[in-house]
């Protein structure tokens, strides 16, 4: 398979008025894919994106608004491959997908050390052309995956909140998401198998995905030399007909002891040594056909 993609990206700063930047842009791809080997998973096929955008950013004494719109457009032609009626037939695709988008932020510098932020944001993905068009097996991953060449866009609007406490030697921080999606878009198992590989279906579906993250930063005086590092990060996805949704990963601790070699001993010009546990939870919130993982950890040195 040949894959070749051209990509541009121009932005223009409109002069400042006042308190308000604002930028204007345009972004685009032309992406076409080739194949020349006996096997193929997706077929022949010439992407397009295109996407216009402007933002403002506004600042005051102690906060910050930020304010975004966007127009995107994607079309995918990808031709037919194989024999009609017979195992890996893959059909003609000319799709057109369109979307709309809006975003807003605002910051507060509640103190020097504590900040605060919360966003909304309207989104959008058109479906790739593995989504739209895969039949077969899937070398890299073991999975026969069975495209759907009715996907319509993913549709989203997702809220998320932050705190921030920072100061010389303290670090905390706790973020927060909401994301409710229309028509999400996701592989998932259904039972069966294809030569000798599990079939894995590319579906859509209303979903929920929320979560967040944790973690402190502790670099005690006068240890300059040394930061101790804790974060704690979780995902949960459901569907709304209430099913969970697949290949959603375990809640994971990550604890990192990190040692700067140059404030020990001014023999050394740069350099670092750190220790990391990284523990990963039981993921038993599993879709139907998906199996359940145990929990495990893994210890990483280096310098």
């Amino acid at each position: 398979m040949k894959l070749e993609t051209l990509s541009y990206n121009l932005q223009y700063n409109l002069p400042k008025v006042g308190a308000v930047e604002t930028i204007v842009g345009l972004q685009g791809m032309n992406q076409k894919n080739s194949n020349f080997g006996e096997e193929l998973l997706i077929p022949d096929a010439t992407t397009n994106d295109i996407g216009l955008l402007a933002t403002s950013h506004i600042h005051l004494n102690k906060s910050d608004f930020q304010l975004g719109v966007r127009y995107d457009r994607r079309s995918i032609q990808a031709e037919a491959s194989g024999t009609v009626g017979e195992e890996g037939f893959i059909e003609t695709v000319d799709r057109n997908f369109n979307s709309f988008n809006i975003a807003a932020g605002y910051k507060l510098n509640v103190s020097k050390t504590f900040i605060t932020r919360i966003n909304i944001a309207s989104g959008f993905r058109a479906p790739n052309l593995a989504e739209l068009t895969s039949n077969g097996a899937h070398e890299g991953t073991n999975r026969f995956e069975i495209g759907n060449a009715n996907l319509n866009n993913e549709r989203n609007i997702q809220t998320d909140l932050s705190f921030e406490f920072s100061n010389e030697h303290f670090e905390f921080y706790v973020n927060g998401f909401y994301n409710s999606i229309s028509d999400y878009i996701y592989l998932e198992p259904n039972g069966t198998t294809l030569e000798g590989d599990a079939v894995f279906l590319y579906q859509q579906q209303d979903a929920n995905l929320f979560g967040g993250e944790a973690g402190i930063h502790y670099h005690p005086h006068p240890l300059d030399w040394l930061h101790m590092e804790s974060n704690f990060s979780t995902v949960t996805g459901k569907l709304k007909s209430n099913g969970n949704l697949p290949l959603i990963p375990a809640n994971n601790w990550a604890n990192t002891l990190r040692l700067e070699f140059n404030k020990i001993s001014h023999s050394f010009n740069n350099g670092y040594g750190f220790v990391t546990l990284k523990s990963y939870f039981e993921q038993n919130k599993v879709s139907d056909f998906e199996t359940s993982s145990d929990g495990y950890s893994l210890l990483n040195l280096g310098f």
